[in-house]
C-alpha cells in the first residue's frame, strides 16, 4: 500500500467516533445533570426522588445511544423518549399508586396529564414534596428528556454541540424556579456563610465549564489528529502558556462568581426572598365567596341539628379541641377566615395542597388522630393541633387528598373537593401540638398599638376597657375576658316558641331565655357595650350578679374579646370548633368524641411577644339572669298597632353575611347544577390539550408544507411556478432520505434519484422556463405540476405507512436553504430582461 493510500485510511480512521470520546461526552454531562438533581432535592426530599434520577439518566443513555447506533433521526427519538416515560411514569413518578387497579388508573392519568397539569402542583403544594401522588412525572419528564437531548446532539456532533450543554442545565433550572422562596443555608464554611442556591449555582457554573473546556479540548486534538493522518505532517506541541493563560482565566472567572456569591449576594439580598416561580403563583382559593363560619353560628343550634352528630375523634392526650376554622381577619362586618384585599403571599390568606408531610414546629409534641365524618358536610374541615401529614381512606381518598387545602400560619384546612365531605368519610391525621399551653397572665403585649382602626372599635367598649383595666399585659386581659364573660348572658336566638323551647334551651338546664340579635357587626357589637354601660351607671358598684346585661353568645363575645385583646397588644384570632374537653363544666364538649352540631363553639387564640398562641373561652355564663330592668329595657314583645290605611309595604333588605342570613341572590337550593358538564368539558380541554402537545407540532410541519406548495403552484410568475415546482420534487425527495441537489444540474440530479421519465421531463422544463426565450404558458405550469403530483407519489411506492409518515413530517427540507441557488438559476433570465 502506497504512502497515499495509507495516509487516506489514518484520515477515515481518525474521523470516526471512538468509544472512549462517547463515554468521557457523556460522563462530563451527566455531571452537570447530577448538579441538577442536587437543584431539585429541595422539592422533593425522599428516596423515591434519587431513584428517578438514576433509571431516567441511565434510560436516556440508553436511548440516545440506540439512536446514534442506529442512525434513527430525532422524530424517532422524540417517539421513543415519550414511550419511555409512559412506561417508567407509573413505578418512579406514582409510586404509591400501585396498590391496586383504580389507584394505578388515576396514577396513570397523572402522569399523562403532568406535562400540562403537574407544573401547578410544583407551585401549590407545600414542600417537600416527597412521593405524593404523581407529583414526581414533571421531575421525570425533565431529567429524561433533558439527558436524552443533551446526549444526542453531543453524540452526534456538528456545530451544534454547545447545545448540549445548555439542554444538560435544564434540570437545574428546573430546581431553582420551583424551589423554596426562602434560601435554604448551607454548612460553614470557617467565617464564610454561604447558601445552598449559591454552591449550587456555582457549581453548575463549573460543571458546565468542564464540559465546555473538555469538549473544546477533544474536538482541537481530533481535528489534529485528522490532519496529521491526512498529511503526515505533525504539528508542534502546544504552548505551555497558552494552556496556563486559559486556566488562569476559567480559575479567575470561577473565583469571582465565589466572591459574588460569597460577600456580594448575602449582603445585597439580605431579607429578600427568593424570587421564583412560586413565588409568582397565589394559590389562594375562592374562599371569600364562603359565608363567614361565625356569621353562620347561630344555624347549628335549630332543632333539626343541634342533637346531630357531626364527626367522631380520636385524638391524642393532650389535644383538647378541634379546629374547624381560624378567622383573624374583621372589617367591622364580618370576621372572615381569608381577606380578599390582602396582598399576594400573605400567610394568613394562603391555603396550599399537603404533600407528603409538613415539619412540626420546634418545641411540639406529635400524635395521630383519626377523625371520622357523619353529619358534616362543609368545606371546613375538622382538624386538631397543626397538621403534620393527612391521609384519607376510601374509595374517594384521591379525590379528597387533591381537594384539601391547609394553612400553616392559622393551622386550619378546608376540603374543596366535589363531593366534600361526606358521611362515611375517614381520615387519619398527624398532629402537632405544645406540650404545655402558656398561662394567658404570663404573655406580654407584641406592640404598643392597636391594629383595629377606631370605625371598627365602637366607642362604648374603649371606655368599658379604660374603666376596668386593672393591670396590663397577659393578666389584665385574663381580667376583662373574665369580667366580660361574667356580666354577659347566653343567648342563642331573638325570638323562641314559649310552648315549644328549643334544645339548646333545655340542653343550659335551669334557663331563663333572653332575647338577643345575631350578627357580630362594629354595630352589634356598640349594643353589647351600651348596655353594659348603660347598667353599670344605672346600679353602679362591682356586684357582677347586679351587672349582668350583655347578651348574646359565642359570635358576639368572640369578636369582642379580639378587639379587646388588639387594643391591649395582642394578636388575636378568632376559631370556630369544637371542644374535646374542658375544665369549665358550664361550657360544652363532644361526649366520648363525639361532636354535636351543640358542641359547636367559637373562642379566642391570643399571641404575645413569643411565639405561642394561647386559646381563650369567651362564652358568657348562664346561672344569672339579667335584672328585671334589663329586661325591661328590651324589645317589647307586644308590636304596636298598626293603622292598615296608612300602612306601606316595606320590601326586606337583602340578608346581612354579618347577621348569618344569605341574600336571595345565594340560594342554590334551585339552581341548576352544572359540575357534571363542567367536569366532562374539563377532562375534554386537558384530553385536547395532551393531543395538541403530542400531535400539534407534527400536524404543524404538515400544514407549514401545505402551505408552501399551495404559494408556489399558485406564484403570479410564470418563471416562480416551474421553480417552485421543482423546488417542491426536491424536497419531496429529501424529506424521503435522498441527498439534497447540492451543486448538481437538474438533469444529474434526476439521474441520482432515479432517472424516472417525469423527473427527467420536470428537470427539461424547469431548464426551459428558465433559460428559453419565450416565457411558459399557463398549460405548461399545469402539466408541469401534474408531473411534480405524481413524481410525489412515486417517491412513496414501495414504502410502509412510517416512512411515508415519517416522510411527511420531516424537517430535512424546511431547513434545507436553497435561497443562493434559486437565484442562481434565475440569474441569466433576470440578466436577458435587462
Amino acid at each position: 500500500m502506497s504512502a497515499p493510500a495509507r495516509r487516506d485510511l489514518r484520515a477515515r480512521r481518525a474521523a470516526r467516533t471512538p468509544w472512549r470520546f462517547l463515554i468521557v461526552q457523556a460522563a462530563v454531562l451527566l455531571l452537570v445533570v447530577a448538579v441538577g438533581a442536587i437543584a431539585a432535592w429541595p422539592i422533593y426530599r425522599g428516596p423515591a426522588f434519587v431513584v428517578l434520577v438514576i433509571v431516567a439518566t441511565i434510560a436516556a443513555t440508553a436511548i440516545a445511544a440506540a439512536g446514534l447506533r442506529w442512525r434513527q433521526n430525532g422524530w424517532w427519538v422524540a417517539l421513543v423518549t415519550i414511550g419511555a416515560y409512559l412506561v417508567l411514569g407509573l413505578p418512579l413518578a406514582a409510586p404509591g399508586s400501585l396498590g391496586s387497579v383504580p389507584q394505578a388508573l388515576q396514577g396513570l392519568r397523572g402522569v399523562v396529564t403532568a406535562p400540562v397539569t403537574g407544573w401547578k402542583d410544583l407551585l401549590t403544594l407545600e414542600l417537600p414534596l416527597g412521593s405524593y401522588q404523581a407529583t414526581l412525572a414533571p421531575a421525570l419528564l425533565v431529567f429524561l428528556a433533558a439527558t436524552v437531548l443533551a446526549l444526542s446532539i453531543a453524540w452526534r456532533g456538528g456545530r451544534w454541540w454547545p447545545l448540549a450543554v445548555i439542554a444538560a442545565l435544564i434540570p437545574t433550572v428546573f430546581g431553582i424556579a420551583f424551589g423554596s422562596t426562602a434560601p435554604m443555608p448551607a454548612p460553614a464554611l470557617g467565617p464564610l456563610t454561604l447558601s445552598r442556591e449559591a454552591l449550587v449555582g456555582m457549581a453548575a457554573l463549573v460543571a458546565a465549564l468542564v464540559a465546555i473546556v473538555w469538549r473544546t479540548t477533544a474536538d482541537r486534538r481530533r481535528a489534529i489528529a485528522t490532519a496529521t493522518a491526512a498529511t503526515g505532517v505533525r504539528s508542534g506541541s502546544r504552548p505551555l502558556r497558552g494552556l496556563a493563560g486559559r486556566a488562569a482565566t476559567a480559575a479567575g472567572m470561577v473565583a469571582i462568581g465565589l466572591v459574588g456569591a460569597t460577600f456580594v449576594a448575602p449582603w445585597a439580598l439580605a431579607g429578600s426572598p427568593r424570587e421564583v416561580l412560586r413565588a409568582d403563583v397565589d394559590p389562594r382559593l375562592e374562599l371569600a365567596a364562603e359565608l363567614s363560619p361565625l356569621g353562620q353560628y347561630r344555624t347549628w343550634f335549630g332543632d333539626d341539628r343541634f342533637d346531630q352528630p357531626m364527626f367522631r375523634v380520636a385524638a391524642p392526650d393532650g389535644v383538647d379541641r378541634v379546629r374547624l376554622a381560624t378567622l383573624p381577619f374583621y372589617d367591622g362586618r364580618v370576621a372572615r377566615v381569608v381577606d380578599p384585599t390582602a396582598a399576594s403571599g400573605d400567610a394568613r390568606s394562603s391555603f396550599t395542597r399537603v404533600p407528603s408531610a409538613l415539619p412540626a414546629n420546634a418545641g411540639s409534641v406529635t400524635g395521630s388522630a383519626r377523625i371520622a365524618v357523619e353529619g358534616w358536610d362543609g368545606v371546613w374541615m375538622p382538624t386538631v393541633g397543626s397538621v403534620t401529614s393527612i391521609d384519607f381512606d376510601g374509595a374517594d381518598a384521591a379525590t379528597l387528598a387533591d381537594g384539601f387545602y391547609y394553612n400553616a400560619e392559622t393551622s386550619a384546612g378546608v376540603q374543596l373537593a366535589e363531593p366534600r365531605l361526606r358521611t362515611g368519610a375517614e381520615y387519619r391525621q398527624g398532629a402537632a401540638y405544645p406540650e404545655a399551653v402558656p398561662a394567658l397572665g404570663s404573655l406580654e403585649p407584641a406592640r404598643s398599638a392597636p391594629t383595629l382602626g377606631e370605625d371598627i372599635v365602637p366607642e362604648s367598649l374603649v371606655r368599658w376597657v379604660d374603666e376596668h383595666a386593672n393591670g396590663s399585659g397577659g393578666a389584665g386581659l385574663e381580667q376583662l375576658v373574665e369580667l366580660l364573660r361574667a356580666r354577659g348572658f347566653l343567648s342563642h336566638a331573638l325570638t323562641i316558641d314559649a310552648a315549644a323551647p328549643p334544645s339548646w334551651t333545655a340542653d343550659l338546664g335551669d334557663y331563663a331565655f333572653q332575647p338577643s340579635r345575631a350578627g357580630h357587626s362594629t354595630d352589634r357589637i356598640d349594643q353589647l357595650f351600651t348596655d353594659l354601660l348603660a347598667r353599670e351607671d344605672e346600679v353602679g358598684g362591682d356586684d357582677d350578679a347586679a351587672l349582668v346585661a350583655a347578651v348574646g353568645d359565642d359570635e358576639q363575645f368572640a369578636v369582642a374579646a379580639m378587639m379587646i385583646a388588639d387594643r391591649l397588644g395582642f394578636d388575636a384570632r378568632i376559631v370556630v370548633g369544637m371542644r374535646l374537653e374542658s375544665a369549665d363544666d358550664t361550657l360544652s364538649t363532644c361526649d366520648d368524641g363525639v361532636c354535636t352540631a351543640g358542641d359547636i363553639s367559637a373562642w379566642l387564640e391570643v399571641r404575645g411577644a413569643g411565639p405561642e398562641w394561647v386559646p381563650v373561652d369567651v362564652t358568657p355564663q348562664h346561672a344569672v339572669f339579667p335584672s328585671p330592668d334589663t329586661q325591661q329595657r328590651q324589645d317589647p314583645k307586644i308590636p304596636t298597632d298598626v293603622r292598615q290605611e296608612q300602612a306601606e309595604a316595606v320590601q326586606p333588605a337583602d340578608a346581612n353575611p354579618s347577621d348569618g342570613g344569605r341574600s336571595p341572590g345565594d340560594d342554590t337550593a334551585t339552581s341548576q347544577d352544572l359540575s357534571a358538564l363542567w367536569t366532562t368539558l374539563r377532562i375534554g380541554g386537558i384530553s385536547l390539550l395532551v393531543l395538541l402537545l403530542l400531535f400539534g407540532p407534527f400536524a404543524l410541519i404538515v400544514l407549514v408544507k401545505l402551505a408552501r406548495r399551495r404559494g408556489r403552484r399558485a406564484s403570479a410568475d410564470p418563471v416562480e411556478r416551474f421553480t417552485g415546482g421543482w423546488q417542491e420534487f426536491v424536497d419531496a425527495a429529501v424529506d424521503h432520505g435522498l441527498p439534497g441537489p447540492g451543486s448538481r444540474t437538474r438533469h444529474e440530479l434526476v439521474t441520482a434519484y432515479g432517472g424516472s421519465a417525469g423527473a427527467a421531463e420536470l428537470a427539461t422544463l424547469a431548464d426551459r422556463s428558465v433559460f428559453d426565450v419565450a416565457p411558459p404558458d399557463q398549460d405548461d405550469a399545469d402539466r408541469f405540476w401534474r408531473i411534480v403530483e405524481s413524481e410525489r407519489s412515486r417517491l412513496d411506492d414501495g414504502l410502509g405507512f412510517w416512512a411515508r409518515l415519517r416522510a411527511r413530517v420531516s424537517l430535512r427540507s424546511l431547513v434545507r436553504r436553497e435561497r443562493r441557488v434559486a437565484r442562481a438559476q434565475r440569474l441569466p433570465r433576470d440578466r436577458r430582461d435587462r
